[in-house]
């Protein structure tokens, strides 16, 4: 019996262990990818510069999904010197090329084609260069999270990529910065120094609003903008000294959250009875309040065929470059903006016949207390002008300027006198 028993326990103690060692203590993280495709174009009179220049395109995509679309952008010259100006491309991509087209426009190779290409070589010479520090952004978390404008490219653009917000310091302000964003209002314009046919140029514009219409999303009429330009330019010369762009006034004035800059290049051919365009645009994103680059987002259409005539060649182009650029650039916005207003909605507050700066340095102090932020624009007898800074509305604003000004000797008498977009006026009662 006893020896029965030994056995028993033995087998016991064998399954236990046995169990024990087939038990996983949790599936292992997924390795970091270290290579990536993406779509990447070039144009040269050789094929092979072209080519080369396909695979850079390619590569610059890879830094903007690591550094950001504002880093690349502040970091060009450093990148041109270290990574795109390259004579060996191929130390930072692996594998051959995927064609999506090889054609010639003149004397000039056109070359289109999928790429992989090596983060890790990538990542090594950013942060060798000092444009990237810490932890590097290649794993898969961090590439989910970006706002993948080359993927979507590869998959047609057709996907709008959500890119979540960072958590503000609570939930109701969450909600406010959501329901901002998803509320902006956009504003589409040719760049100062575009040298897009203008004819071109605001049919990119009209189709640009044409499919922020198609969302529902509030857009600026472009008739809107050129009034404004033609009748405000003295004012826009005084009130600024030029130390911001034209179009960047016009969308404060016009109470643009963000507005998107159109610049590129359309080519024609025809053929007989046929007529060929093709559209090279790259759209920039800025935040209208502060001048801040939001995003870049470059495409070249594919060849567009009509037999209606040049001009609707042309046109079909780009409506397709612009159709398929514009989701990209919508979430780049989006995603920008959500993190920026974690730090207050900006606000421009004035207040009328302030003669006392001492009493006004009281409720600045006061007012900052109960805001994200205030900052002092401009100060004068006659008027005080602050930027504010708080997640919430407009109305909100005021209720917090009245509730200010009320517990100040001096300032119980204050009243709203005007309201604009995100401006409010205020009479101090001094």
């Amino acid at each position: 019996m006893r020896m029965l028993l030994t056995r028993a326990l033995i087998a016991g103690v064998v399954v236990f262990i046995t169990a024990v060692s087939c038990v996983s203590p949790g599936a292992a993280p997924a390795p970091a990818p270290t290579e990536r495709k993406y779509p990447g174009a070039g144009e040269d009179p050789s094929l092979l510069a072209a080519m080369n220049k396909a695979k850079m395109d390619a590569v610059r995509k890879a830094v903007i999904d690591m550094i950001g679309a504002a880093g690349e952008q502040a970091n060009r010259d450093a990148l041109e010197k270290a990574i795109y100006n390259s004579k060996n491309p191929n130390a930072f991509v692996s594998g051959d090329i995927e064609t999506t087209r090889k054609d010639k426009s003149g004397e000039n190779y056109i070359f289109e084609g999928i790429v992989m290409v090596r983060l890790d070589a990538v990542e090594a010479t950013l942060k060798a260069n000092g444009l990237m520090g810490g932890e590097g952004t290649t794993t898969a978390s961090a590439l989910a999270v970006a706002v993948d404008a080359s993927s979507a490219q590869a998959q047609g653009g057709e996907k709008q990529i959500e890119v979540p917000a960072p958590a503000p310091a609570t939930a109701e302000e969450q909600k406010i910065i959501r329901d901002y964003v998803d509320n902006m209002t956009y504003m589409v314009y040719f760049a100062e120094e575009s040298s897009l046919d203008p004819f071109y140029a605001k049919s990119a514009i009209g189709i640009a609003n044409e499919y922020l219409a198609s969302l529902t999303m509030e857009a600026i009429d472009l008739a809107q903008i050129e009034k404004i330009k033609s009748d405000q330019m003295k004012v826009y010369e005084a009130e600024t000294g030029e130390s911001m762009s034209i179009t960047q006034w016009i969308a404060q004035k016009l109470n643009a959250d963000v507005y998107i800059e159109i610049d590129g290049a359309v080519t024609s051919e025809t053929s007989g009875s046929k007529y060929y365009g093709q559209a090279s645009i790259t759209l920039k994103l800025f935040e209208s309040s502060t001048g801040r680059l939001l995003g870049s987002v470059p495409w070249n259409s594919p060849k567009t065929l009509s037999t209606a005539g040049v001009e609707a060649a042309v046109i079909n182009a780009l409506q397709t470059s612009v159709y398929k650029a514009m989701p990209i650039s919508i979430s780049q916005a989006k995603a920008y903006m959500a993190k920026s207003l974690a730090d207050g909605i900006k606000f421009d507050l004035v207040i009328q016949q302030t003669p006392d700066s001492r009493l006004m340095n009281t409720f600045s102090r006061r007012l900052k207390e109960k805001v994200k932020d205030v900052r002092l624009v401009s100060q004068s007898e006659a008027e005080t002008k602050y930027n504010v800074f708080l997640v919430g509305s407009i109305e909100d604003l005021i209720d917090e300027v009245y509730n200010v000004a009320e517990k100040i000797p001096g300032l119980e008498d204050m009243r709203q006198v005007l309201l604009r977009g995100k401006t409010v006026t205020f009479n101090s009662g001094m």
